[in-house]
């Protein structure tokens, strides 16, 4: 619904707790900052969807400027495909249900797919053949992150072999800097990291394309290597995705500032029986169990006084250091993690100027 259609009258102190909130204020600040960085930098933004997986904040994100999303799960890509985006689908189609998926949604809209090996991509090629469609693909390119990928030397023969097979057509490379979040508070370090992913990126791109690859794109994505990988000559494209909320460890991290955080969780404390301990409605099924950047059992930072929620129960969750709450005192909680704390909810509730003003479905929420 629209703002003006919100029904008047509903405040925070209204909203059933746990309750996801997101600050439209700085949603919107967040989104033109990225957009305007990539404009800046010339490359395209290209999202990763899966850490809002709504399509009120997709419209947004592509009304400034984005050219498409990425996404990780078949759902995420149905979503995105039927409301009409370019979509690509960052995850390896293996599997029988992935293939189907991606030649039913390469019919009926624009989709890309990333794959990391000539094996997945064969099994493709003869799906896309039999179906008589052309799949794009994109090849995942492992920058040290040391999880799907092909080893940067490996990647322009590999390349080579794909680009041979019938029915797939090669895009481009990808790759995924999330190993970035390691160097925590050294910026520098970080900085001088992702610039050292972009040049190995442009650097597997036009080794590829001597052996005759024709590669439209070359694509880094991240939010903590989002001021650093793309600045690289050679990289066409950049997918950052947690910029849009802002969390705990972007925060702790500096990736992104304290008035950038536009995602909370607001939990009601519903028992002090524990001491120093007090039990709040929010445990892992509201807050995921995404590990804290800082390394000490948090699952979430409280905002609105001192205090930090550890690793809790499914529909309880431990405030320690919160010496000021009583009984029924609601609490806000800035998560570890967005991605992981979206897609605990069906919905989240738009605040601007500490008023609800609506209330957005999760559309792609597993």
């Amino acid at each position: 619904m629209n703002a003006e259609e919100f029904p008047a009258g509903i405040t925070m102190a209204d909203l059933p707790t746990p309750a996801l909130v997101i600050d439209l204020g700085r949603l919107h600040h967040n989104i033109h900052r990225m957009a305007e960085f990539a404009s800046g930098a010339g490359v395209a933004l290209r999202p990763h969807w899966k850490t809002s997986k709504s399509l009120h904040i997709a419209s947004l994100q592509a009304a400034a400027g984005a050219v498409g999303f990425t996404c990780a799960t078949g759902r995420e890509a149905r979503v995105l495909v039927s409301a009409g985006y370019d979509v690509f689908w960052a995850y390896p189609p293996v599997g029988d249900a992935r293939v189907e998926a991606v030649i039913d949604l390469t019919r009926r809209g624009r989709l890309m797919v990333g794959l990391d090996s000539v094996e997945s991509a064969r099994t493709l090629s003869r799906a896309a053949v039999d179906a008589g469609v052309q799949v794009t693909v994109r090849l995942d390119i492992d920058t040290g992150l040391g999880r799907t990928g092909a080893a940067p030397a490996e990647a322009p023969a590999v390349l080579e072999q794909i680009a041979e097979l019938d029915g797939l057509h090669v895009d481009g490379i990808f790759t995924h800097e999330g190993q970035l979040a390691a160097h925590g508070v050294d910026r520098v370090a970080r900085r001088a990291a992702g610039r050292a992913v972009g040049e190995l990126m442009a650097a597997v791109a036009e080794s590829a394309r001597t052996r005759g690859v024709v590669l439209a794109t070359v694509s880094v994505g991240s939010t903590p290597g989002a001021d650093s990988a793309p600045t690289i000559d050679g990289i066409t494209e950049m997918r950052p995705g947690t910029y849009v909320f802002g969390d705990d460890n972007q925060r702790f991290t500096g990736a992104v500032d304290d008035d950038e955080c536009a995602l909370t969780v607001h939990s009601t404390v519903v028992s002090v029986q524990r001491g120093e301990t007090v039990i709040v409605d929010a445990g892992i099924k509201a807050m995921s169990s995404d590990g804290s950047a800082r390394k000490d059992g948090r699952i979430g930072t409280r905002l609105d006084g001192p205090g930090i929620l550890v690793t809790g129960h499914e529909e309880h969750g431990f405030l320690c250091g919160a010496e000021d709450v009583r009984l029924g005192d609601r609490i806000v909680v800035l998560p570890n993690h967005a991605c992981g704390t979206v897609n605990m909810f069906s919905s989240a509730w738009v605040v601007r100027d500490g008023r609800v003003v609506d209330q957005w479905p999760i559309e792609a929420r597993r």
